[in-house]
């Protein structure tokens, strides 16, 4: 959070995922209001990977 600003401030701004090449998918909020870490902390625990960033996920729907 902006020390001082509040989530007020926060929640007026949006940004956008874009190519994925500058989001991480652990740490940052790209989906929902919080980030997947904190949500999912089980799944964070067995990653292999903590520091990888979303354009390094594939789509595992059509590539099992």
């Amino acid at each position: 959070m902006l020390e001082g600003w509040g989530k007020t401030f926060e929640n007026r701004f949006k940004w956008e995922v874009g190519n994925g090449k500058e989001v991480f998918f652990w740490e940052d909020i790209w989906v929902g209001s919080s980030d997947l870490k904190s949500r999912l902390p089980k799944f964070f625990s067995m990653s292999v990977d903590k520091d990888v960033k979303l354009f390094r996920c594939e789509d595992w729907v059509n590539n099992i």
